[in-house]
């Protein structure tokens, strides 16, 4: 498994790279906080202010590189506007198709950014978990509330990028304009639940709303506090290679409804006579046909905490303990053992 550290290096901008959160230098000073209280070199109120001001300055430099971005695609907007305006005045095809994929350029260059805020707010997340992983702290929450509606505070334009919501509405705006609307005089505020058929306006909303629910101010304690987004999100062009995951997962459920039919429909009503064939007395049959939902009432609890944190392994390993236990009750016949089929019972459950 590729470590996050090494996963962020690679979907990194080149032309960016020394403004993104230095995640590897974060995880090196957790490491040293650690040692530095285990041997009683630092006060733990010292080291939560230093790495506060540390992640300050991260994101100090990410909020300023962005607004420096967003100027920039602002100026480009503006400047293809006034194109614009002339061509309403005078229209020409061949003009029209290149402000059009000169608009287009710019929302390509846009959704760069939006990768970018993206890749770096799961970073932060990332190591505020493992900084409360570490010390048994909840940081996240301090640092968050602290923060989150604080004048001085950078934190917020992570989350709110009101910024990049206005250039999304330019680009839409003019795109919409420049499409043909075969003599229709209705502008995209008349049409609001009309979306703009253009395939750079659809990534870029889809992005935006990616970043939405990556960011959302509201949802990040919850997110923090039950399931965390482990994995990066996948540039626009690049299509994950997600199906064998997806078939795996799909082939291990139909196994497990199979094994589960098969012991309402088959198993529990034959049990008492596959019992009694092994020389078991007519009370065991009680016991084999209920060992499985008291194993049930166990393993509930377990596997509710596990899928918490992941959904894949408990399925996987459910699978192999639920064919196992199948398996040996199926062998108790061979083996005229009641203890065999009795585990494979608890197995199954």
């Amino acid at each position: 498994m590729v470590a996050f550290g090494k996963k962020l290096k690679q979907r990194q901008n080149d032309e960016w790279q020394r403004y993104y959160i230095n995640y590897k230098l974060m995880k090196k000073r957790v490491k040293q906080y650690a040692h530095q209280i285990e041997i009683g070199a630092q006060d733990r109120r010292h080291v939560l202010k230093d790495f506060s001001r540390m992640l300050d300055n991260q994101i100090e430099k990410i909020v300023l590189f962005l607004l420096e971005e967003q100027g920039r695609l602002a100026s480009r907007i503006a400047k293809l506007g006034e194109r614009h305006n002339a061509l309403l005045e005078q229209p020409e095809i061949s003009q029209i198709s290149e402000l059009r994929e000169s608009y287009r350029e710019v929302g390509q260059d846009l959704l760069k950014l939006l990768f970018f805020v993206e890749i770096n707010a799961i970073g932060l997340r990332k190591i505020l978990k493992k900084f409360d992983k570490r010390f048994g702290y909840r940081f996240t929450d301090y640092y968050v509330r602290t923060r989150a509606n604080h004048p001085y505070s950078q934190l917020q334009q992570v989350f709110k990028h009101v910024g990049l919501g206005a250039v999304v509405g330019a680009l839409s705006r003019n795109l919409h304009e420049l499409q043909d609307r075969q003599g229709s005089y209705l502008s995209i505020y008349d049409e609001t639940a009309l979306p703009l058929q253009d395939p750079v306006v659809d990534a870029i909303n889809a992005a935006v709303d990616r970043l939405t629910y990556s960011t959302n101010f509201l949802t990040f304690l919850a997110q923090h506090a039950f399931i965390m987004q482990e994995d990066l999100p996948t540039p626009t062009g690049e299509q994950p290679d997600d199906g064998r995951y997806h078939f795996m997962s799909l082939l291990l459920n139909l196994v497990n409804t199979f094994l589960y039919m098969v012991n309402t429909y088959i198993i529990v009503p034959t049990a008492d006579d596959y019992s009694m064939s092994l020389g078991a007395a007519a009370t065991v049959c009680g016991v084999v046909i209920g060992a499985m939902a008291v194993a049930q009432v166990f393993s509930s609890v377990y596997f509710s905490a596990w899928s918490n944190r992941s959904y894949f392994k408990p399925l996987v390993f459910s699978s192999i303990v639920l064919f196992m236990g199948n398996l040996m009750y199926a062998m108790a016949y061979d083996v005229r053992s009641i203890w065999v089929l009795l585990i494979g019972r608890l197995f199954c459950g």
